[in-house]
């Protein structure tokens, strides 16, 4: 039988890359494709923006890194937000994933296995993921990370002195390799916030807090009734 479509959700690639194009900022910009690229369908959204440009993904699981690996192929960097759980490690190596280990279990678990490069986040002022500053100096002996990396609490809101506060606690604990600070919000603070690494999220899919952003998504529906 012939299926007739009520709704139709069109979804714009060519918005999504001209976003990440806006955003970008040297010397590299990634792209946050988690939770199925904010649900638009990691595959076609991860490979336009790889088709654009784009070397760096990030994913908060290790399934999703598995998935875009696939997608993917050979070549590009996947970080999982998530780190190094549990029974994950095989997933990692065989699919050249990246932690971002974010406790000393972590850390520890990685010591005992590792799976290849690794990042470390830091939790700077927000309170969600992260080694606290002081659990640094009890780190396993590893080799450097691959990056360094934390998250801003207010980055939506320019004037609000946590982002200096996060800024002074990031530089002074980060190190001397390559770091990231910026997602979507930060990126737009300027370039005290960018670092080696911008890597923004929301703002790809046209959410705030980057006003600017080309719409992705339009939603077509009848009209039953004026």
């Amino acid at each position: 039988d012939e299926t007739i479509m009520q709704a139709k959700l069109t979804i714009d690639l060519a918005a999504i890359t001209a976003n990440w194009r806006a955003l970008a900022r040297a010397p590299e910009t990634a792209a946050v494709v988690k939770a199925d690229a904010y649900g638009l369908g990691l595959a076609p959204v991860a490979q336009a923006l790889a088709k654009a440009g784009a070397r760096t993904f990030f994913v908060a699981q290790v399934e999703e890194g598995v998935a875009l690996r696939t997608a993917l192929g050979a070549g590009p960097e996947i970080f999982v937000f998530g780190g190094l759980m549990a029974g994950d490690a095989r997933l990692f190596r065989e699919n050249a994933l990246i932690p971002c280990l974010n406790s000393l279990e972590q850390a520890q678990r990685f010591a005992a296995s590792p799976t290849g490069a690794y990042a470390i986040q830091i939790d700077s002022g927000m309170n969600r993921l992260g080694f606290e500053p002081a659990d640094l100096a009890h780190l396993p002996d590893l080799p450097p990370p691959m990056l360094t990396m934390s998250h801003l609490a207010c980055a939506d809101a320019p004037e609000h002195p946590q982002n200096a506060a996060q800024l002074a606690c990031f530089t002074q604990f980060a190190g001397t390799g390559r770091k990231s600070l910026a997602a979507t919000g930060g990126t737009l603070l300027g370039a005290d916030y960018h670092f080696d690494l911008t890597r923004p999220g929301i703002g790809l899919y046209g959410g705030l807090p980057f006003a600017a952003a080309r719409p992705v998504v339009t939603l077509s529906l009848p009209v039953i009734q004026i």
